[in-house]
């Protein structure tokens, strides 16, 4: 990694999808680095808290992407949470990370809720399974999520996978190329949450339904080999000539 140079200036020491290390010194001066949790800025000088991958985001941005770790809410991201419990005002939703996901009542039965006439539990039961927005957190309560937005609200069909919740960028890809590989190779809705969490329902087959796990499976495991997009490309299409979906060419 390259040393900072003597005046004290704006600098990015590492390259986009540069492997980094706790302590290493990523950037300095203006550049614009997303600290929280995996970066930490001081005296103008921001290094990596984690062992991760550093991406550029934009003329004199970058991150930091762990390459292991549990997922962290933010505000704006979209989950899929499992009930765990159901309370008297809000459903209480496992979110894969160190918070219980709240749900309240008003977002489940989407109308004036009375507890005492109409129990909650009419309208979900553990194991039910929602897709979410987190609304608010603040890391000094559990996030408070919502249903309301585009595709929101119970998962009644499909199965639902998980990875690292770190690999979920390099599923969806940069603008959507690898989903769109995946959805378009597999006719299957493909649904990935922040938390890890991917549900994929509406295949043609159970045959299509496994290739996409395995392409998923594929990505989570090997997310920044060169060329990964087309290998998920080629790897879809011979399989897809392997199970008897399509005939192959000659």
């Amino acid at each position: 990694m390259p040393s900072p140079p003597a005046h004290q200036g704006s600098a990015i020491y590492v390259k986009h999808r540069d492997i980094v290390l706790p302590g290493d010194l990523v950037a300095s001066g203006s550049v614009s680095v997303e600290r929280y949790p995996y970066a930490y800025c001081i005296d103008g000088k921001c290094y990596s808290s984690v062992i991760g991958v550093a991406e550029e985001r934009g003329e004199n941005a970058i991150r930091i992407v762990p390459l292991e770790g549990f997922y962290n809410p933010q505000e704006e991201d979209i989950v899929i949470g499992v009930v765990e419990e159901v309370g008297i005002t809000s459903a209480i939703l496992d979110i894969r990370a160190p918070y219980k996901g709240i749900l309240p009542a008003s977002e489940i039965v989407g109308k004036q809720y009375n507890p005492a006439q109409d129990p909650l539990i009419n309208y979900v039961t553990p194991g039910d399974i929602y897709l979410a927005k987190i609304e608010r957190f603040d890391l000094t309560r559990d996030p408070l999520l919502s249903l309301k937005g585009k595709d929101l609200g119970r998962a009644v069909d499909g199965i639902i996978i998980e990875v690292v919740p770190t690999r979920v960028p390099r599923i969806i890809g940069k603008k959507r190329s690898m989903l769109e590989i995946l959805v378009k190779e597999t006719q299957c809705q493909i649904v990935p949450a922040a938390n890890g969490r991917i549900l994929i329902r509406g295949c043609p087959s159970g045959d299509h339904e496994a290739i996409a796990i395995n392409a998923i499976k594929i990505i989570e495991n090997a997310p920044y080999i060169q060329g990964l997009t087309e290998k998920i490309r080629e790897y879809l299409v011979v399989e897809k000539v392997r199970r008897g979906l399509v005939r192959g060419e000659g």
